[in-house]
């Protein structure tokens, strides 16, 4: 059956047309004919031929055939990029013109042009103008987080004064129309140390008036692989212009064999935003938690978190959080007690496929055993670039420094009396393989090494933990 794009206006079919000889034949692209050697068809397989190919499969409506037509050339020769560059533009330009009664028709064609953008910068990530269209797609189309993620990029790139104006008026709008919210993933999770234990098996304890050595039943590392699933959801209801009242959930499962190491969580919030100006909101949201741990009630809590966000420039960027919870263990009652965390990140656009950014926190524990009250300050540094050939990497140190007012409880404690205080450190890797997708889906692996050192037996530890998973691309 023939996809809906092959019903196209006359005119649509006459700017595909125009637009292909102009790519096929321009006499900037094309290199003169040998001396002495007449012109003639191309030869199959050649750059004109899949052009040709490409200009017959557009116009009969097989856009996916025609990006797979001319994909080898798209890295090496700019006519490949010039042909469907058009062609994208034609195709949203008649999505815009379609009737509001032919809803239908008008998807099909802004798919297609998310189809020829999305490959162009799959090869050319650095090509402002084509990250442009496909924003404006993306939010003709409905799908607002995937139309502010490539605005914000071509920001970046210090566009002219009216195209900044333009970009920021599809930002406003996608601002006061945001209502629904929600995500969904799953990852194959292998890791070396599931359950974060240290290598050391023996712990020294007190007992009748000596240090005598113990070894753990469970204790050591252990590796495994696991399955993870997680989801989530947000509504945005409108109660006056410049405020929502948020209500959203989310669920995540980690299963491994057997089911010492299984988690699972369920949480849930509820809340005002605020819209404060044309670069500034902010949240206060009461939520709610329920944890299971081996497939049993761990905990739950309850209490407040504070957002806040502003954009300072258009390549710069700032988020507050702040939030107090109360915790309860099923268990172990004596870690029940209230936590509180502040946190600042800073997000800088380098340059439209180069982003950089910078977090700091402090938070603060206070259970009822007092030896484990404690302070924990941490910092992390990420970047993230769009390469060639599709793909995306990005990178994360992370540093946490917790001291805690005693020297812990066995077995995990400080053996001369002295105050715990641990540090970890942890390099976290991704890669993403953007161009390929399924269903919008599109494969990333990451790898994550972490590593804790501290001065209490047992509380030392190093894991190497990976994930294969799904994620949502442009």
């Amino acid at each position: 059956m023939r996809s809906p794009v092959f019903a196209l206006s006359p005119l649509l079919a006459a700017i595909l047309l125009f637009t292909s000889v102009a790519a096929l034949w321009g006499a900037e692209h094309l290199p003169a004919s040998p001396s002495g050697v007449a012109a003639e068809s191309p030869v199959s397989g050649s750059v004109e031929s899949d052009l040709n190919t490409a200009v017959a499969l557009l116009l009969e409506g097989e856009v996916e055939d025609a990006v797979d037509a001319v994909r080898p050339h798209l890295s090496r020769d700019a006519r490949a990029v010039d042909l469907l560059f058009d062609a994208g533009l034609a195709f949203l330009g008649s999505a815009q013109v379609t009737h509001p009664s032919q809803a239908a028709t008008r998807e099909t064609l802004l798919d297609a042009s998310i189809t020829i953008f999305r490959a162009i910068l799959a090869e050319h990530p650095d090509l402002v103008r084509v990250r442009l269209e496909l924003a404006r797609a993306f939010f003709l189309r409905g799908q607002d987080g995937l139309a502010r993620r490539h605005f914000e990029r071509a920001l970046a790139a210090n566009p002219p004064a009216p195209v900044v104006a333009n970009i920021n008026r599809h930002l406003a709008t996608i601002r006061a129309r945001k209502r629904w919210n929600g995500y969904f993933g799953m990852a194959v999770a292998p890791d070396t140390n599931i359950g974060a234990a240290s290598a050391n098996e023996t712990v020294l304890l007190d007992a009748f008036g000596q240090r005598l050595p113990f070894t753990l039943d469970d204790g050591g590392e252990q590796s495994g692989v696991g399955i993870a699933i997680w989801a989530g959801g947000e509504r945005q209801e409108p109660i006056a212009p410049n405020l929502r009242l948020r209500l959203g959930a989310d669920i995540f499962r980690r299963e491994y064999a057997g089911s010492r190491f299984d988690r699972m969580g369920l949480g849930g919030h509820v809340g005002p935003r605020w819209l404060i100006g044309p670069r500034s909101e902010g949240s206060l949201l009461l939520a709610a938690r329920r944890e299971w741990q081996a497939d049993r009630p761990s905990s739950r809590s309850l209490g407040f978190r504070l957002e806040a966000s502003r954009r300072f420039s258009p390549r710069l960027s700032g988020q507050l959080g702040a939030s107090w919870i109360e915790k309860r263990h099923d268990s172990s009652t004596h870690l029940d007690g209230p936590t509180t965390d502040l946190s600042a990140s800073l997000s800088w656009a380098i340059t439209p496929v180069l982003q950089a950014g910078f977090r700091t926190g402090w938070g603060r524990e206070r259970p009822e055993f007092e030896d484990l009250h404690s302070r924990t300050q941490f910092a992390s540094l990420n970047a993230r670039a769009a390469l060639p050939r599709g793909i995306s990497v990005s990178g994360t140190l992370t540093g946490r420094w917790t001291d805690y007012e005693g020297p812990g409880r066995p077995p995990t404690n400080v053996l001369d009396g002295t105050p715990r205080s641990d540090v970890t450190r942890s390099i976290r890797l991704t890669v993403l393989k953007r161009d390929l997708t399924i269903r919008g889906f599109s494969p990333q692996l990451t790898v994550t090494h972490e590593r804790r050192g501290s001065n209490a037996q047992q509380a030392d530890y190093r894991r190497t933990g990976a994930e294969i998973s799904f994620v949502r691309q442009f």
